[in-house]
Parts: C-alpha cells; sequence; structure tokens
C-alpha cells in the first residue's frame, strides 16, 4: 500500500486528516507509517512527530498530466490543507476539485498567500522578472 492510500485510508476511516490524526494512528507498532516516526521521547516530543506527519502529508504528490516529448510530468500536492471551523484540516485533492466550496477555500488561501508575496517582494523589479518569466513558460 503506498504512502498515499495509507493516509487516504486514515481520511476514509475519519472523515479528515490532520497531523495528529496521522500520528495517532501510527503510534500502533504495527500500523506501516509507524516506522516514519520518531517515538524516543528523549530525541522528539509530540510536536516534533506532529510536524514530521505535516511533512509526510505534503510530500505525496500525484501526477496530472504524464510526460510527453516536450516535457516532464506534472505534479500537485495529493493533499491539500483547507481552513474549517477547527482550523486546517487536509484534503484529497480529488475531494476538492469535486466539491465547489472547497475549491473557493482553496483559491481564497491562493490569492492570500499571492498577496502576501506580492506585498513582501514586489518592490523588488527581480521579484516582478522571475514571475514574469515564470508566467511566460507556463504560457508557451
Amino acid at each position: 500500500m503506498s504512502l498515499r492510500d495509507q493516509l487516504l485510508a486514515i481520511h476514509d476511516e475519519h472523515g479528515t486528516l490532520t497531523p495528529a490524526l496521522v500520528v495517532d494512528t501510527a503510534r500502533d507498532e504495527s500500523h506501516p507509517l509507524h516506522d516514519r516516526f520518531e517515538w524516543d521521547d528523549k530525541v522528539a516530543g509530540e510536536s516534533y512527530r506532529r510536524d514530521q506527519a505535516h511533512r509526510l502529508i505534503r510530500s505525496v504528490r500525484v501526477v496530472y498530466r504524464e510526460a510527453d516529448d516536450k516535457e516532464g510530468a506534472r505534479t500537485v500536492r495529493a493533499f491539500h490543507a483547507v481552513r474549517n471551523e477547527s482550523g486546517h484540516v487536509y484534503e484529497p485533492v480529488e475531494h476538492i476539485t469535486e466539491n465547489p466550496l472547497l475549491t473557493k477555500l482553496l483559491m481564497q488561501d491562493m490569492e492570500r498567500e499571492w498577496k502576501q508575496l506580492k506585498r513582501r517582494y514586489g518592490r523588488f523589479e527581480e521579484f516582478l522578472e522571475l514571475v514574469r518569466h515564470d508566467l511566460g513558460e507556463e504560457a508557451a
């Protein structure tokens, strides 16, 4: 079973996916994700394990366009953080694209993050050139 499948199983069983839930599920020594965490409290605490789970979730990618003669495969993260009443939870990208509300929430996060970058670096011509260059490559 792939990492993605294991995370989807946790999501499907609990109806949500959070780093804390992944850590709690992986506590069982027989769970396939158990060995991906540092369980020695002398080395790492609960917060570190949640951070490990966060990075684990964000590392999973899915291919949305296969490689061809012109370019390599294009991928996106398999799980995206979406805000809800209790904070952020991770949703499978397929659930987001099928749900207009989740899509809207993710787009709002994207816009907020873009505006933060623009505010922070927009005064630098080099940043604007970098953005233009990247957008030009995407259009080609």
